[in-house]
């Protein structure tokens, strides 16, 4: 079978390995070396273009394609074991954690097999621990993406506060726009926790900041991603109409990766509307040059412009 393998970062090393064991299972085996984001982000140019029968993704779970791809996609979790003990440590000792009784318990798919091992430490350090039912998009119960922290939301009711067990910002972030109760990040890779109130507040303010001057503003350029998880075209048509039903000029601007360079020379527009990964607006705002709503932000919008 002739195979695209995809990798994200943190796996491309390994990428080699695996593609020679393939090859020796009788497999014409090619790599994609496109940045990959996530379990929505599916390689599917790359592997039209090399007429692959399949296309293997690395380290996510499976995902709910928004976009049909002609190509069976094959998800191959790839969990990471962990010594979590030492930065639980921390969380504990820290006073406003300590306060806390009911934890709900969050990670990414990558330790979701050591969910019942964590949960059991901090039982006997006691906490009552909950893990939350999955969202839409995530497979397992405790876990959450960028784009899904139903989980969290999930324990968010019965739940003191919320822990978070992985690495990076992204996810905790979403958790904490998203929940009410304090989210907590702890970290294994860099051995570290931290309360995540600061970028919920920095986020929230610029939220309504972005609300208050986007009512002012006359021309809406709407994202949408072409990558199969990501494919957002009716929900930006529908804004598009509604844009334009208050007053508003609206254009969607399609394309595979939502890049800000690639955007620098569309002078007419006051704002970008992102309809793709929502890190684009959380992290990477900064980049663009002009202010940037998710989807759910203009979708207010449009709801404030009505009344």
């Amino acid at each position: 079978m002739r195979v695209l393998l995809q990798f994200p970062e943190g796996l491309k090393a390994k990428a080699l390995e695996i593609a020679k064991r393939l090859e020796k299972e009788g497999n014409e085996v090619f790599l994609s070396a496109s940045p990959c984001y996530g379990a929505c982000d599916i390689a599917l140019a790359e592997a039209e273009a090399v007429h692959a029968e399949k296309i293997i993704h690395y380290g996510h779970a499976p995902f709910p394609l928004k976009r049909k791809t002609g190509i069976a996609v094959e998800y191959v979790e790839y969990p990471t074991r962990v010594d979590f003990k030492l930065v639980l440590r921390k969380a504990l000792a820290d006073p406003d954690f300590a306060k806390c009784k009911r934890i709900g318990l969050v990670t990414t798919v990558q330790h979701v097999a050591q969910i019942g091992e964590i949960r059991r430490f901090l039982e006997k350090n006691g906490k009552k621990v909950l893990i939350g039912k999955h969202g839409p998009f995530a497979k397992y119960d405790g876990q959450i993406l960028g784009c899904d922290p139903g989980a969290a939301i999930s324990a968010d009711s019965k739940a003191d506060c919320i822990l978070y067990f992985g690495g990076g910002r992204f996810h905790p972030i979403a958790a904490a726009i998203a929940c009410k109760h304090r989210v907590m990040a702890a970290d294994p890779f860099l051995g570290g926790v931290a309360w995540m109130d600061g970028e919920r507040e920095k986020y929230l303010k610029r939220r309504k900041g972005l609300l208050m001057a986007a009512i002012s503003g006359k021309r809406f350029g709407i994202l949408v991603s072409v990558k199969p998880g990501q494919f957002a075209l009716e929900a930006a048509q529908r804004l598009k109409k509604r844009l334009e039903e208050v007053g508003k000029e609206a254009a969607i601007l399609v394309s595979d990766r939502v890049e800000p360079e690639a955007l620098e020379n569309f002078h007419s527009f006051d704002f970008y509307v992102n309809s793709a990964c929502p890190r684009i607006a959380i992290d990477d705002w900064e980049r663009f040059g002009k202010p940037v709503l998710n989807l759910a932000e203009a979708e207010e919008l449009a709801r404030l412009l009505r009344k």
